[in-house]
């Protein structure tokens, strides 16, 4: 999750403040023009305010600050990483930009239109062409303290799972990923039912369909699984009628219950 900007505080606001820290500091502070000592205070206040400042404003300084330094460092690593990686094709593709009086005298002499578009660079196609393990290679010779990433160790691995398929494998599209789900549905399926048969046919200490879990369960039976309406009304009445219940209320003495005007003090003791 992306960190939240810090709000900068403008150095006038800040003066302001700080300014407005101090009138409050110093407000009503006899003698400030006429006592030595006073003065010597009103001056202590004034140091403390200027150079340390009001703690949020402070602390929001440090903030800022802060956020400054890490979006710096950021900034600098991806810049490293990138130079690490593609560093001699960057500086190909950069010899080979024209400046901008070329660009203007062009404009001048050429229509654009007719100019040719090819415009990639040879160590860019270079670049395109080595694979993961060449290009390592490459940028270890440039850099002895080269160390790859993440991302090189996991492109020279897939190179190397496809080499050894030699073309025999199956590229992995959202069809082809959906026929091999369901292939596989239907074999754990298939799988299932023939462990079911299999209990169902011992004659002595047969578990059937307790032997699965309840999501082999609901693939090998969904019908077992169906919920009913009126699934919460059994449940909460255990299984006793609505006229039962009612039969049962007839026989209740109400004077046994207090009333809404009823207190507990109210009631005379059997004594």
């Amino acid at each position: 999750m992306p960190k939240k900007n810090v709000p900068e505080v403008s150095k006038k606001v800040l003066q302001k403040q700080k300014q407005k820290a101090i009138e409050d500091k110093t407000f009503g502070l006899k003698n400030k023009s006429k006592s030595k000592k006073v003065q010597q205070q009103v001056e202590s206040i004034q140091k403390n305010i200027m150079n340390s400042g009001d703690p949020k404003l402070r602390k929001l300084e440090e903030q800022r600050k802060k956020h400054k330094e890490e979006m710096k460092a950021r900034k600098k690593a991806a810049k490293e990483e990138q130079e690490a990686l593609f560093g001699a094709a960057l500086l190909a593709v950069q010899k080979n930009k024209p400046t901008g009086a070329k660009i203007e005298a062009k404009g001048r002499d050429h229509n654009d239109d007719n100019a040719p578009k090819n415009s990639t660079s040879r160590a860019m196609k270079l670049m395109y062409q080595m694979d993961a393990q060449e290009m390592a290679e490459k940028l270890k010779q440039d850099n002895p303290d080269y160390v790859p990433t993440l991302e090189d160790e996991i492109e020279q691995q897939r190179q190397e799972k496809v080499k050894q398929l030699q073309g025999k494998g199956t590229p992995v599209t959202p069809e082809t990923f959906a026929a091999w789900k369901e292939r596989k549905r239907k074999q754990k399926a298939e799988a299932v039912q023939k462990t079911v048969e299999q209990e169902f046919k011992k004659k002595k200490g047969g578990k059937g369909l307790s032997i699965l879990s309840g999501r082999d369960l609901y693939e090998y039976k969904k019908e077992l699984f169906v919920d009913r309406e009126d699934d919460d009304i059994v449940s909460s009445n255990n299984g006793v009628s609505e006229a039962k219940v009612e039969q049962l209320a007839e026989h209740v003495n109400q004077e046994l219950f207090l009333q809404d005007d009823d207190d507990l003090d109210d009631l005379e003791d059997d004594d």
